[in-house]
């Protein structure tokens, strides 16, 4: 509760300190027009009062309704404040550079406004129909001691829908499902976060997951979001009920749970295994994954699942495993792709992030996914679908 009422005070106070400093910075501009003023410092307050009464009421909720509503509210606010910022950034960045030019300072300024304007629409088209406007992120991997009846062994890979988050009136999942089958996959793996918390997050979208079609199956691991962990529970049998409903309810959809165990898979004359690992992430992220356990009995080439990369460095490397899958990341759900260039705040915290990594003969290919959490979308890095395709 004191951590709830510190992180609220902490967010007034960065807010009211963004309008204050945005204020002083273009108080000529603001100040010209009344009306001008009066939305701008109304603004301020309609902010206060929703995170106050976010604060009031989210004790109060316990259940999957309540992820739409507050992410909406979030993104209400990122719209009004990320470019707020980013002016204010760049005013400071003019300022210093007027000491020494004029028109050096004019041009950042015209930069820092188209650039704001930018973002604002990118903000807006990824909060709307930029959610589901998934990009096909298709990737050839070369494996030397791939038997030779899986060369050209197509996987689709899923990760991070967070159905919690989309509610009941979402196209993105039925639209997820055409394209995922238009591929003609021979797998479906699906590295972890099918949910934010609840297992009825899932209950309007298990027939149309059914759907989901793949010569070979169907298979998918537990994220840390998965296990309810991040929920208050009357009681561990509560919680632990949600589980198995989880579970359940990741069978009617047609999944296989891999939960730190593993698979052989045949193709013709020749086999490989699949193995799948429980979440395992670096502290505050749960550590359920034994990947001892998941490999076990794995003598010949091994397609490993672990939801988070972190556990690629950290144990991964150095074994048996040539290829492993992984999600969790987002990419943050922002960032900007241009050609092969990308940025995303992700690489600061996550060095493999988004994408294919290699060291030394073992490769990870990191999803960024297609769902989303926190912030209702994404912006300017597009929701993935991703193909692999075994050479």
């Amino acid at each position: 509760m004191r951590s709830g009422l510190l992180i609220t005070l902490t967010g007034l106070f960065v807010i009211l300190l963004i309008d204050i400093i945005t204020y002083l910075f273009f108080r000529k501009s603001i100040k010209r027009y009344k009306f001008v003023k009066f939305c701008f410092w109304s603004i301020t307050a309609l902010t206060f009062i929703a995170i106050i009464a976010l604060n009031i009421i989210m004790p109060k909720l316990n259940g999957p309704e309540i992820y739409p509503p507050i992410e909406v509210l979030l993104g209400i606010i990122s719209i009004f404040y990320a470019p707020k910022i980013f002016l204010v950034l760049f005013k400071i960045i003019s300022s210093i550079i007027s000491i020494f030019t004029k028109v050096g300072a004019i041009v950042v300024n015209y930069i820092s406004f188209s650039l704001s304007i930018l973002l604002l629409f990118a903000m807006i088209y990824g909060f709307t129909l930029g959610r589901y406007d998934y990009v096909i992120n298709t990737t050839n991997i070369e494996l030397p001691n791939l038997p030779s009846s899986f060369k050209n062994f197509k996987i689709v890979q899923l990760s991070d829908l967070h159905l919690g988050s989309v509610g009941t009136n979402y196209p993105g999942i039925a639209k997820l499902v055409e394209m995922t089958n238009a591929q003609n996959p021979d797998l479906i793996l699906f590295t972890g976060d099918m949910i934010n918390n609840f297992a009825s997050e899932m209950d309007n979208w298990i027939e149309v997951l059914s759907k989901l079609k793949a010569k070979y199956g169907k298979y998918a691991i537990t994220g840390n979001h998965d296990y309810g962990d991040y929920s208050r529970w009357e009681s561990l049998v509560d919680k632990r009920k949600n589980m198995r409903q989880y579970y359940k309810n990741m069978k009617s959809a047609g999944f296989i749970m891999l939960n730190n165990t593993n698979t052989i898979l045949s193709v013709g004359t020749d086999s490989i295994y699949l193995a799948g690992v429980e979440n395992w992430g670096k502290p505050p992220f749960p550590q359920y994954g034994k990947l001892d356990k998941a490999i076990e009995g794995c003598d010949k080439f091994t397609i490993l699942m672990s939801h988070d990369p972190s556990q690629w460095k950290a144990q991964i490397i150095g074994k048996n495993l040539p290829l492993t899958l992984s999600g969790h990341t987002h990419a943050m759900q922002m960032g900007i792709k241009l050609w092969d260039w990308e940025w995303s705040p992700a690489k600061y915290i996550y060095p493999e992030y988004d994408g294919l990594y290699k060291k030394n003969n073992q490769y990870l290919y990191v999803s960024r996914g297609q769902g989303y959490i926190g912030i209702p979308g994404r912006i300017g890095l597009r929701p993935e679908l991703t193909v692999l395709i075994l050479k």
